[in-house]
C-alpha cells in the first residue's frame, strides 16, 4: 500500500517537472515543446483577459508565444490573487508591465508584482508624484530594477513593438510627460488621466484600443491624431467609464463591436456612469463590465476574436 502511494506521489512529482519545463521552454524558445524536447506548432491566438480586480485596472495578456503583459496593477496586492487566475503558480517571469499613470488604482499593486515576478521591462510614462510617499516607493521599485540590469522604456513618443506576430502600437503619450504633462493645445492645467498610455494592440485584421484613464480632453487629440487609425473591435473604455470619457466622437472613431469596463461592484464613483452605457449601447456596441461579468477573456485569432466571461464581481 505504501509502495503504491510512494509511486503515485512520485509520478505526480514527475509530471509537475515536465509541465514546467514544457512551459519554460514555450516561454523561452516562442514555440511549444513535448516531453522530448521536440518544437510543435506554437499556439496561434492572443488571449487578453481584463482582470477584475475591484475598483482600478490590470489587464493581462498572454501572446501567441507564450510572452506575458501585464497593463497596471489594481490598488494594491490583490493583483497578485488575480494573476493566479491566469498564471501557472510555478511562473514567476513576467516580460512586460505596463503602468498607464500614477493613479493608485493602476500602480499600487506594481510593488508588489515586482517583487513577486522577475520583469523583463517595465514601461511608464515618467510622470512624477515626489509629494506621495506611496509613488515614491513604487518609483524606488523601478529604480532597483533598473539598478538589476533590466529594461525600463519611457513613453515619450509614438512607438510600435512586435511581440510574436503582433503589433503593439504605444499611441501616447507623444510627447514627454515628464517636461510637459499637458494634452498639446490644450491650454489647462493637467490632468494625470490625461497623461495615460495609450495602446492599440493588432493580431491579423483584430485590433484593441486600451485606454487607461483617458478622458475627453486625450479623446479629442486622439481622434484629431489618429483618425481612422483608431478603428477597432474591443475599445477597453476610459476610465472605467466615467461620464468624463467616451465622448460620442471618440465612440464613432473607434467604431467597436465591443466595449469593456474595469470596475468595482457597488463603487463609490457610480462607474461606469449609465450615461456612458446608453451611449455605447445607441451606437451599436455591446459593453461589458468587470464588477457584473467577473474577468473577461478575449481570445483574438487573425480573423475573430471571442468573449468569455468568468463572473464574479468583487464587492470593494
Amino acid at each position: 500500500m505504501k509502495k503504491g502511494i510512494l509511486f503515485l506521489c512520485a509520478l505526480l512529482l514527475l509530471s509537475l517537472v515536465l509541465l514546467f519545463f514544457v512551459r519554460s521552454e514555450k516561454k523561452r524558445t516562442g514555440a511549444d515543446t513535448n516531453v522530448l524536447g521536440e518544437k510543435i506548432e506554437a499556439g496561434s491566438d492572443v488571449d487578453i483577459t481584463f482582470l477584475d480586480i475591484g475598483q482600478g485596472d490590470a489587464t493581462f495578456i498572454e501572446f501567441p508565444d507564450g510572452q506575458q503583459m501585464l497593463i497596471d496593477c489594481a490598488i494594491d496586492a490583490r493583483v497578485i490573487e488575480a494573476l493566479g487566475r491566469v498564471m501557472d503558480f510555478y511562473d514567476r517571469d513576467l516580460e512586460y508591465l505596463v503602468v498607464t499613470h500614477p493613479d493608485l488604482d493602476h500602480y499600487g499593486g506594481c510593488i508588489d508584482v515586482l517583487k513577486r515576478f522577475d520583469v523583463s521591462t517595465i514601461i511608464y510614462n515618467g510622470m512624477e508624484k515626489p509629494y506621495d510617499d506611496l509613488w515614491v516607493a513604487f518609483n524606488s521599485a523601478i529604480e532597483e530594477h533598473q539598478q538589476e540590469g533590466k529594461q525600463y522604456t519611457l513613453a515619450e513618443e509614438q512607438f510600435v513593438w512586435t511581440i510574436a506576430s503582433t503589433t503593439v502600437n504605444f499611441l501616447y503619450p507623444d510627447h514627454s510627460i515628464v517636461d510637459d504633462p499637458g494634452v498639446p493645445g490644450v491650454k489647462k492645467e493637467a490632468n494625470a488621466n490625461d497623461t495615460s498610455i495609450i495602446i492599440k494592440l493588432s493580431y491579423g485584421d483584430q485590433d484593441v484600443l486600451l485606454t487607461g484613464d483617458a478622458e475627453e480632453d486625450l479623446e479629442r487629440y486622439l481622434v484629431a491624431t489618429y483618425g481612422d487609425q483608431l478603428d477597432v473591435e474591443i475599445l477597453k473604455a476610459g476610465h472605467h467609464g466615467s461620464q468624463s470619457s467616451s465622448i460620442p466622437e471618440f465612440i464613432s472613431s473607434t467604431s467597436p463591436v465591443l466595449a469593456i469596463a474595469s470596475a468595482g461592484k457597488d463603487n463609490k464613483f457610480g462607474h461606469p456612469a449609465r450615461r456612458v452605457v446608453r451611449r455605447f449601447e445607441r451606437a451599436g456596441v455591446e459593453f461589458w463590465q468587470t464588477d457584473i461579468h467577473g474577468d473577461i477573456v478575449v481570445t483574438l485569432t487573425s480573423s475573430s476574436f471571442q468573449i468569455v466571461p468568468q463572473y464574479g464581481g468583487l464587492t470593494r
